[in-house]
């Protein structure tokens, strides 16, 4: 299986690395373990106190059973073997005591984040909390590959597998059938919001089964990436061409890249919380997502529900929002945001309230 799966993603790879060649000058083969191990609740060190939310709002830990299937045009090969996601939802207790009338945003983390980068434990910082005291509901999760979920081989997973999956929880939140202490709330309406590479995901997702309220796309271009993130992408596709470990492979070689191409005008207290938490990412969702890029092109402008694009303005990574919302053309209701003196973590920059505040409101606007 493992062989066949590898095979598959290879021989895609290889077909749009053909005309790349120039960012092979760049690859190198080591990969370089950046970190030492760091709680994932809490502070990192024994010194803290445990990083508490506000009382009135809940938080409570949920699992998704979901399949590894690639039911989306972003073809790309799964396993199709069942697993478990695992996350958050975090909202204003009188917010879920209200009922079914509610609605909910799902959010995807990028290729070297995991659900932490929504639940930093910095006052401040912490995402899903700004939005619950803003009045909205939040799911994260550690995609399937990472953390807290269960870990398929490197290679049995690809990007459109991950849009299926996201696509399988957008049901479950709406039915009530994921698994969490007590009775499962069921929303009326569910939003995507997606991080770096975690926003192809959810675009994907939303092209491929229209099944959502609204999207949000934050620092994910598919045609204005940097040189930096280019030939860091080949480097680490390299490694991924290698075999990786287990199949996976870190994105940045070391603490240093990873800094230097995920902060900007970033608090170093809050910046050193996050910096030890990059984690590796599955080999097969890294060498799908070329090709996914070319069917993005050709199928966005069939989302028809409203977008709200979320860019930093000092992103090494990212360039181009606007480009990238010009593809959105059957989609009436787009607005794009710059966030002032943030980096590509923008919402871990000195300016994150901007980010909370303008998806507060747009999700207000929208029905979230």
């Amino acid at each position: 299986m493992r062989i066949r799966l590898k095979s598959a993603l290879l021989t895609a790879a290889a077909a749009v690395l053909a005309v790349t060649p120039v960012y092979w000058a760049n690859a190198v083969a080591k990969d370089t373990p950046p970190r030492a191990a760091a709680p994932r609740s809490g502070q990192p060190g024994t010194d803290r106190e445990p990083f508490a939310l506000d009382r009135d709002i809940t938080d409570l830990p949920v699992s998704f059973t979901v399949r590894n299937i690639n039911r989306t045009p972003a073809a790309c090969p799964t396993d199709g073997r069942t697993y478990t996601v695992r996350g958050h939802l975090t909202a204003p207790t009188a917010l879920l005591a209200r009922g079914g009338t509610q609605a909910v945003t799902l959010y995807e983390h990028g290729i070297a984040a995991g659900e932490w980068y929504w639940r930093l434990p910095a006052r401040g910082y912490h995402h899903t909390e700004e939005l619950a005291r803003r009045g909205h509901a939040s799911l994260t999760i550690d995609r399937l590959g990472y953390d807290s979920s269960d870990k398929p081989d490197g290679y049995a997973t690809c990007i459109g597998g991950q849009a299926d999956i996201a696509h399988q929880i957008v049901q479950q939140l709406r039915h009530g059938t994921y698994h969490v202490r007590g009775t499962a709330p069921r929303f009326a309406k569910v939003f995507l919001a997606g991080q770096s590479n975690g926003g192809q995901i959810v675009q994907i997702e939303a092209y491929s089964f229209h099944d959502v309220d609204g999207l949000v796309i934050m620092d994910w271009t598919d045609r204005g990436l940097t040189p930096q993130a280019n030939a860091r992408f080949f480097t680490s596709l390299q490694t991924c061409l290698r075999g990786g470990t287990h199949g996976y492979a870190y994105y940045d070689l070391g603490t240093r890249e990873f800094r230097s191409g995920n902060f900007h005008d970033t608090d170093p207290a809050v910046e050193d919380l996050a910096a030890p938490l990059q984690n590796r990412h599955p080999c097969g969702d890294m060498v799908s997502q070329l090709g996914a890029v070319l069917v993005d092109v050709q199928r966005l402008r069939t989302i028809t529900v409203p977008v709200l694009f979320l860019y930093g303005e000092d992103d090494a990574r990212v360039r181009g929002g606007a480009q990238q919302r010009a593809l959105f053309t059957g989609a009436k209701d787009t607005r794009l945001v710059t966030v002032g003196g943030a980096g590509h973590y923008m919402g871990m920059a000195r300016n994150a309230h901007v980010v909370h505040d303008t998806l507060a409101a747009w999700l207000h606007a929208h029905g979230g």
